[in-house]
């Protein structure tokens, strides 16, 4: 099964600063603001700093294990360390620091489009061009891929497999859920890890 790998909101959000990303990227490399595929590795010199903050649903304020943002995943160095061996085929791992930590931003390189792995069947936009429905064909990934993006959600979105999903449970990693249901994107997620 394919899953919508979402925030659990409980937890504090992390932003990075334009200014930091244009300084140790360019101009050329806007990280910041474009969530396309492109690979970072060869610029990405020095760490980039995030900030961690609460936002309107935060109740536990702590730094998550892992967090998903703007087509991207931050990962803890417990984190990584627990996951890297799984995701590092699919992307990069990008050093960041923050107060209290250093990680790891994981930036999905394996799209669901270059598999042929969309469903075109159940893939439905509204009359606005916007993403209502979204579905993949599980046979068609390559064996072994864990995360990947979509062309269809703008590359905004990280989706897993069970296998991934299973080792974020089996590790007590906190700050991602789980959506199964991608019929319908706005729906609830599965329960909190």
């Amino acid at each position: 099964m394919i899953h919508l790998i979402c925030n659990d909101d409980s937890y504090l959000v992390y932003t990075r600063s334009t200014n930091d990303a244009v300084a140790k990227l360019g101009k050329k490399y806007p990280f910041h603001i474009n969530p396309a595929p492109i690979s970072y590795a060869s610029v990405w010199k020095d760490p980039l700093h995030l900030d961690f903050g609460p936002d309107d649903e935060t109740t536990n304020e702590l730094v998550p294990d892992i967090a998903a943002r703007y087509g991207r995943l931050f990962l803890t160095e417990k984190a990584h360390s627990l996951l890297s061996d799984y995701l590092a085929h699919d992307g990069e791992f990008l050093p960041v620091t923050y107060v209290g930590g250093t990680g790891y931003i994981f930036n999905p390189l394996t799209i669901a489009e270059d598999h042929n792995a969309v469903d075109n069947a159940v893939t439905v936009f509204n009359d606005f061009g916007e993403l209502e429905s979204l579905g993949f064909l599980e046979d068609k990934p390559p064996k072994g891929m864990m995360v990947f993006r979509s062309k269809a959600c703008g590359y905004l979105d990280v989706f897993c497999t069970d296998q991934i999903k299973k080792a974020i449970e089996d590790a007590g990693l906190v700050g991602v859920t789980f959506q199964p249901d991608l019929a319908y994107l706005g729906g609830p997620a599965s329960v909190a890890h």
